[in-house]
């Protein structure tokens, strides 16, 4: 059975490439396009990975993260960043909160983006 990825975007042109490619590498990808969209998904589908996006229109990254981390059955989800925003104080705002990993979407390739969750899934 694939893997459930929940990979949260507002960005339709990015979410829809890293959706493709991380389907063709086997895994079962849910879109979400805002912070509110990626906590109902979370709370009403189990995921192995949550990719979650920094800058977002209605919360951020980090609030959204906070969140996930307080539902008792999600916090044991790992979530990583995957976003534009290199900003030291959202980096390290994000790794207290939670976030296995601060992936930085203009600076990976498609098979290093697979390698990394392969890596987080530990397969």
């Amino acid at each position: 059975m694939a893997k459930k990825i929940l990979l949260v975007d507002d960005e339709s042109d990015t979410a829809a490439v890293f959706q493709t490619v991380l389907k063709q590498a086997g895994y079962d990808v849910t879109v979400a396009v805002n912070g509110q969209g990626a906590i109902s998904a979370a709370k009403t589908g189990y995921y192995d990975l949550i990719l979650l996006d920094q800058m977002m229109p209605d919360l951020s990254g980090n609030d959204v993260l906070q969140i996930l981390k307080s539902e008792p059955v999600i916090s044991k989800v790992p979530v990583a960043m995957l976003t534009n925003f290199s900003h030291d104080e959202l980096v390290t705002e994000a790794l207290g909160r939670g976030a296995v990993d601060y992936i930085l979407k203009y600076q990976i390739s498609h098979e290093d983006l697979v390698k990394k969750v392969k890596e987080i899934l530990g397969e």
